[in-house]
């Protein structure tokens, strides 16, 4: 089950997470994750809702790539690493 948003905005602003998926309205449906936690994360991006399913917090960009790999192993494809804290302000900015 994915964390809300506020789970999201307490995460330390220099780790990083993987995107897991995408899409225009919340009907995100979490994978099995190794460790960590699934987040549902709501954006505002030009005038249009968008919905990322985030897993994480990594320490590092290095961790997240490895569990990215990790992941592609088990059949569940991610983008790359993203750093939290660029991610959180999108999301403030979404709730203005």
């Amino acid at each position: 089950m994915a964390q809300a948003d506020n789970a999201f905005a307490n995460l330390p602003g220099d780790q990083y997470v993987l995107e897991l998926a995408h899409a225009d309205n919340a009907a995100l449906d979490a994978p099995a994750v190794p460790r960590g936690k699934v987040y549902k994360l709501h954006l505002r991006q030009n005038g249009a809702e968008h919905w990322l399913l985030l897993w994480g917090p990594f320490d590092s960009i290095e961790s997240a790539r490895a569990a990215r790999d990790e992941i592609a192993a088990q059949g569940v494809t991610s983008g790359w690493p993203r750093r939290v804290a660029p991610l959180q302000a999108e999301a403030r900015h979404a709730t203005e």
